[in-house]
């Protein structure tokens, strides 16, 4: 128990201090190899007014800002000043009718209780050929409890996402079960690094550890162990 509290105090001060910045990605396998799956789509689909929904402590904003003209952020709790908008996902959204150009909801979904309001009101709010970028869990640990509700396969997004008016244009999985594994060896190891002040180091151990991950699960082509998956939708017109 001694052990359990020492690594989740050392992981959450190591967030704290990284999260917004370039280094974040490079903590662990599964920050890494979500940044890496995610940054090819935001070039292909991000445009125009953005919103980053259930944005938390903006972790992904440097990463979005490049690929829009105007960016804004919201979520339920006020985690960082720079929010625009507070308000429950899976309510009426504060926006008008086809107001934006991009929503970008990651790893959201498995933390409303109900993720088809969640996506019809998104539907709403996105301009004629619009598009939804999202990325949900599959293969993943328990997080962000009480409030971890669900668990979704590309089938239950493509329902969810015809359910809400939207079409499916893409969608990638992202991680695999040796990811999930490895991902589990690097937090550890990060925590250590970080305690003796071998920060620089972080960076390499991660990557390592997720061009093994990568290399181990070639063997799952079908990829039906993916930790998540990254989908892009679009409002018709």
């Amino acid at each position: 128990m001694r052990m359990q509290n020492w690594l989740r105090n050392q992981w959450t001060r190591l967030n704290t201090e990284t999260i917004g910045t370039d280094r974040y990605w490079s903590l662990a396998v599964q920050n890494a190899s979500h940044f890496h799956a995610m940054q090819p789509v935001l070039a292909r689909y991000a445009s125009g007014r953005l919103l980053d929904v259930g944005a938390g402590r903006l972790a992904w904003r440097n990463a979005l800002l490049p690929h829009c003209s105007q960016y804004l952020c919201s979520d339920l709790a006020p985690e960082h000043a720079d929010l625009n908008l507070r308000f429950d996902a899976t309510r009426g959204w504060p926006l008008r009718d086809g107001a934006l150009n991009t929503l970008f909801l990651c790893s959201v979904l498995e933390h409303v209780p109900e993720p088809w309001a969640c996506l019809r009101e998104a539907a709403r709010v996105l301009a004629p050929g619009g598009v939804v970028l999202l990325s949900t869990p599959f293969l993943f640990y328990l997080h962000g409890e009480p409030n971890d509700y669900y668990r979704f396969s590309p089938y239950a997004i493509a329902r969810l996402a015809d359910d809400a008016g939207l079409e499916v244009v893409e969608m990638v999985p992202e991680g695999g079960l040796f990811h999930l594994l490895l991902n589990a060896v690097s937090v550890p190891i990060s925590c250590v690094l970080y305690t003796l002040r071998l920060t620089r180091l972080i960076s390499a151990s991660t990557r390592f550890l997720e061009w093994v991950a990568r290399a181990l699960d070639t063997g799952d082509r079908r990829r039906i162990y993916a930790c998540n998956t990254i989908a892009v939708l679009r409002r018709p017109g």
